[in-house]
């Protein structure tokens, strides 16, 4: 009997991506979603099967510094327009935005400021939600560490939702901004398969020129060219780096800190990585829908040459553990020898039988075989 091939890209020779490097309505929830869902038709007649939204798209990246100092009367009034603008998922909002989705037959992954669900709990958190084609709401992804200042806005993520989503276009993972800065979180996403990394930014800036902390990013310097990059060759994997774009215009007049805020560096800066670490498109500066045709054959070919998780890979010398609900897990493959000698359907059996977690029996097995020489 012919085995099962082992699809690259959902099996398909190419996959078409766009990016919406667009402004949003800045901290109206409503209005941008309806403006997301144009662009996603948008992208859709253009022929994209993925449709990606930057950081913090819906509906806004808070651009604004805020501390003991501030004022307290437009310091109120931008929290609080903050947290109105922030979305409930699921939610009609979700809802609304999954059936743009399904309209379009394509994918969606949009960066927001969600708050959490449990109606006890106020916090926000910088998040990706992910939309299949048949208009469900697949999964999400929260920012694991904000950043600076932005600590003062979000809360940390945790690692149960550092997965890879198994789609008919490949395995689509994706990171927020400075966590393509921890090393072992994009060891984490390669090590589940990526075929296609989104990665998301609220624009592409420079952070040593000055006068300001961060200045518009005017010769290529942006950190995170140099990290998606890198992730590509790496991973093997097509990178969707989504950078921020804003203009004056889409704040509303009378927000308090419209005129003072640093909004200079979203200028975009969005580009499409292929898996050897160039660029298929971009970056791309200014109000744009950025396009790129995915081949699989690049995959396949990279991988060929150097497989971080494969040929290229010494799980007998090093591997990482993620934590998770249920306890640490290993990430990535384990020695070829150690895995014939660990059949885990008879593990599984002995795990089900005691009612014990099948991580922690393979964990037990694998320490047992290593004393054992």
């Amino acid at each position: 009997m012919a085995g099962k091939h082992k699809a690259v890209l959902g099996g398909r020779d190419s996959v078409k991506v766009a990016i919406a490097q667009v402004a949003q309505s800045y901290l109206d929830r409503e209005k941008s979603i309806d403006k997301a869902c144009q662009v996603i038709k948008e992208a859709a007649a253009q022929g994209a099967e993925l449709i990606v939204f930057p950081e913090a798209w819906l509906a806004g990246y808070p651009y604004w510094t805020v501390g003991w100092d501030s004022a307290i009367g437009p310091w109120i009034e931008g929290r609080v327009r903050f947290r109105d603008a922030a979305v409930l998922a699921p939610s009609e909002d979700t809802e609304k935005l999954g059936r743009a989705a399904k309209a379009a037959n394509a994918y969606v992954v949009i960066g927001c400021n969600e708050i959490d669900p449990r109606p006890e709990v106020g916090t926000i958190y910088n998040t990706l939600l992910y939309f299949g084609r048949d208009g469900s709401l697949i999964g999400r992804h929260r920012k694991l560490m904000p950043t600076f200042s932005e600590r003062t806005f979000w809360g940390a993520g945790d690692a149960s939702d550092l997965v890879v989503f198994d789609t008919d276009i490949g395995r689509i993972g994706g990171l927020i901004c400075g966590e393509h800065l921890m090393t072992l979180v994009r060891a984490a996403m390669i090590a589940q398969g990526e075929d296609i990394h989104i990665a998301v930014f609220p624009g592409s800036f420079a952070l040593h020129t000055g006068p300001q902390m961060v200045e518009p990013d005017a010769k290529g310097d942006f950190w995170g060219h140099a990290l998606v990059r890198a992730h590509a060759f790496e991973s093997g994997a097509f990178v969707v780096s989504a950078c921020g774009y804003i203009n004056d215009a889409a704040i509303a007049e009378g927000f308090p800190h419209k005129g003072k805020m640093n909004i200079g560096w979203g200028q975009g800066g969005s580009s499409v990585i292929a898996p050897l670490g160039i660029a298929l498109a971009g970056p791309v500066f200014g109000s744009a829908i950025v396009y790129a045709e995915c081949q699989a054959w690049m995959i396949k070919a990279v991988k060929a040459i150097v497989d971080t998780m494969g040929h290229y890979a010494r799980p007998d010398v090093l591997r990482l553990m993620v934590r998770g609900e249920s306890g640490w897990r290993r990430a990535g493959p384990m020695p070829v020898a150690m895995a014939e000698a660990l059949p885990r359907d008879r593990l599984k059996r002995a795990a089900d039988e005691r009612e014990v977690d099948l991580d922690r029996v393979e964990e037990v097995a694998e320490t047992m075989i290593r004393q054992a020489g």
